[in-house]
């Protein structure tokens, strides 16, 4: 813009030279104009900014990696007072992290609606926004420029992979009432912590009777205590600041998740959403669908510990913890091993294998070029 202001002054500098040194009334009506053309031009931005507005929406709402979409960027101006021009700035992000691209898009003058297509790929998973961040109103002269109204970000979800990784399940997992385990709102026998009250049964213990409710309710109330978490499975992801070490995390946690669900165990899974320790237990397939569609919809908390919120958090002790991260203290693991938070700790250390390394054979490597053959060595 300042290009075009200076390009202004510059024929208004030689309208003026001309009314100086040639006398008569053409210099002056030269000058006249070349005064008065930036304030009708104003006069016309004022009029139809207000009547212009843009909006973005996606092609798809999601798709596979690699695969091709496009988000749509529409603008509507009065055929009346159509805006001399529009220029439309965007910013397009991935969920899971990386550098923010932006891109600007230039509108020339015109009345009614225009479109146009932004298309977009992406080689990692996560939830790929579109946002429109600037949108100014320019009039003809290019000197002055005003801001129009925006709609929405619009975004595509692009999915890991829902192919079930080669990973080992053991039989104990298989087990009838082993998943089930694993659920909160399920009733059993631990009664450290009470589930629900209801009436007795012939064969319940005296010492679960509720007698004051009882003396209440005119008939026997026994205690039913919860599950015990002694069977339970847990999943811990932990993101970072590298857009493809996340990528690997999610693939790794979909590949595994999808194999539980296709064996009819279910788990739990626990992450950190806005800096607390979020859980959620999942099932069949479409909990795992959902639950994926939920981690990818905001931006992790990178560099904050999952295992430190863990051991933080009133959970129950697991029997198997499964680690997803793509950066692992020893000495936070060596912690959470000493507070026996889970009889068995696997660790899936998503990024180089030079690191995985340094950390010996308890912690298994998963490559982001190699995610089938690594998660081959899990056993679950």
């Amino acid at each position: 813009m300042w290009r075009w202001r200076l390009f202004y002054l510059g024929v208004l500098l030689a309208g003026g030279l001309f009314f100086v040194f040639f006398q008569g009334y053409l210099s002056f009506y030269v000058l006249l104009f070349l005064l008065a053309l930036p304030v009708l031009s104003l006069a016309w931005l004022l009029a139809s900014f207000r009547l212009t507005e843009v909006a973005v929406s996606s092609s798809k709402t999601a798709v596979e990696k690699k695969e091709p979409f496009s988000f749509q960027v529409r603008v509507r101006s009065s055929r009346a007072l159509p805006v001399p021009c529009l220029r439309v700035t965007l910013a397009i992000a991935n969920s899971l992290g990386g550098a923010e691209e932006r891109e600007r898009l230039l509108f020339p003058f015109f009345g009614g609606r225009q479109a146009m297509d932004q298309a977009c790929r992406s080689a990692f998973c996560g939830r790929v926004t579109c946002a429109v961040v600037r949108a100014r109103a320019l009039d003809f002269l290019r000197l002055f420029s005003l801001p129009v109204r925006a709609g929405p970000e619009a975004g595509v979800f692009v999915l890991p992979s829902r192919r079930p990784a080669p990973a080992v399940v053991s039989e104990k997992m298989l087990l009838p009432g082993f998943g089930e385990l694993t659920l909160p709102s399920q009733p059993g026998e631990d009664t450290s912590e009470l589930f629900d009250t209801r009436p007795y049964r012939e064969g319940d213990a005296i010492n679960r009777i509720h007698w004051k409710l009882s003396a209440k309710e005119g008939e026997l109330i026994v205690r039913e205590g919860s599950c015990s978490a002694g069977h339970s499975l847990r999943f811990l992801l932990e993101y970072g600041s590298d857009l493809a070490e996340n990528d690997c995390v999610m693939e790794t946690f979909s590949r595994l998740a999808f194999l539980l669900a296709e064996r009819g165990v279910p788990a739990e899974v626990c992450w950190l959403r806005g800096g607390e320790l979020v859980a959620e237990p999942f099932s069949g397939e479409d909990d795992v669908s959902q639950l994926i569609g939920l981690l990818l919809a905001r931006r992790p908390a990178a560099g904050v510990s999952a295992l430190e919120q863990l051991r933080a958090a009133e959970l129950r002790p697991c029997a198997h913890l499964v680690y997803v991260t793509p950066a692992l203290s020893a000495e936070a693991v060596s912690h959470f091993a000493e507070e026996q938070r889970a009889l068995r700790l696997t660790v899936l250390l998503c990024g180089a294998q030079e690191a995985a390394e340094q950390h010996g054979g308890a912690v298994i490597p998963v490559l982001p070029e190699r995610v089938e053959a690594c998660l081959a060595e899990v056993e679950l």
